[in-house]
């Protein structure tokens, strides 16, 4: 994504700017869209501007559900939100009755901008926090407006956490993809994908456990969607089982086998799963070199 072709058409005065703030409950997103005094907007746009010029030489990654590395910009494409079109349909610019009662229940807003053919979308969550204090803008809400005023108050720091930019997501704040947008319901369903086709593979005794502990631990749900991504043939992953059996041998895991009616890994607790995953992603190797044992833990 070009950050820097983003901070140069944040600077020029013909940008069309509509502000909307968004509250979610449960498994619905409703909007609001005050009408936002100029200046609220011309201060808002400022901090945004030399906030985002600060990551303008940052590297940029494939983003990865289940860390992120400092001093890099992680990026996806939109179709990985599965929800994105519902967030954006909850944006409404004529909704603006009861705004000022709902300042407290807000979960993040969006500046959306227009200049000429193009458009950007920039998203920030909302806590509590930065309800009651900003280093930024400290708007509140009079009626349906927002002005810099003392009233129902918001602090406005002018941080992004996601920046929307032809068809692509820039992330500069790890968990707030998952946050804004309902990822958990996606990582469960791609988990349960993954899930399935290691029982193909019917080669762990005590399957429907080792489902249930992988499907109850948000951590394991998104190893296994970002094992799913990477194309990993889960349900051949135990094919070459004298492999496994000799991995587990040299490598001293605490994993006991089957061996008939057919050769299979043995689930017994939620303290093998990780072991169990790093054998189905082929993580455990011996260098050429020096012969050293290892893991690729690259998660």
């Amino acid at each position: 994504m070009d950050i820097k072709r983003i901070v140069e058409i944040l600077k020029n005065k013909r940008l069309k700017k509509t502000l909307y703030f968004t509250r979610q409950i449960k498994n619905e997103y409703i909007s609001y869209s005050p009408e936002v005094n100029e200046q609220v907007f011309d201060d808002l746009i400022g901090y945004i501007t030399e906030y985002l010029k600060s990551y303008t030489d940052f590297e940029q990654i494939e983003y990865n559900p289940t860390g992120y590395r400092d001093n890099t910009i992680e990026v996806c494409n939109l179709n990985y939100v599965g929800n994105y079109n519902e967030v954006i349909n909850s944006f409404d610019s004529g909704n603006i009755e009861g705004i000022e009662n709902e300042v407290e229940n807000f979960s993040f807003y969006c500046l959306d901008i227009d200049y000429k053919d193009i458009n950007i979308k920039l998203f920030r969550r909302v806590t509590k926090f930065k309800r009651l204090y900003s280093r930024g803008l400290l708007a509140a809400f009079q009626g349906n407006q927002l002005n810099k005023i003392d009233a129902k108050m918001l602090g406005l720091d002018g941080n992004v956490d996601l920046i929307i930019f032809k068809n692509e997501i820039a992330i500069l704040n790890h968990i707030s993809l998952e946050r804004i947008f309902k990822l958990r319901e996606q990582f469960s369903a791609k988990a349960n994908e993954a899930i399935e086709c290691m029982r193909k593979s019917n080669k762990i005794v005590n399957f429907d456990a080792f489902e249930d502990d992988c499907l109850n631990d948000l951590r394991i749900q998104k190893i296994l969607t970002k094992m799913l991504k990477e194309g990993n043939e889960l349900d051949i992953c135990f094919d070459n089982f004298d492999h496994i059996v000799d991995t587990i041998s040299i490598f001293e895991l605490e994993i006991e086998i089957q061996k008939s009616p057919h050769e299979a890994i043995i689930y017994e607790d939620k303290k093998q799963i990780m072991d169990i995953l790093r054998l189905a992603r082929d993580s455990y190797y011996r260098s050429i070199i020096r012969e050293q044992l290892g893991v690729d833990d690259k998660y």
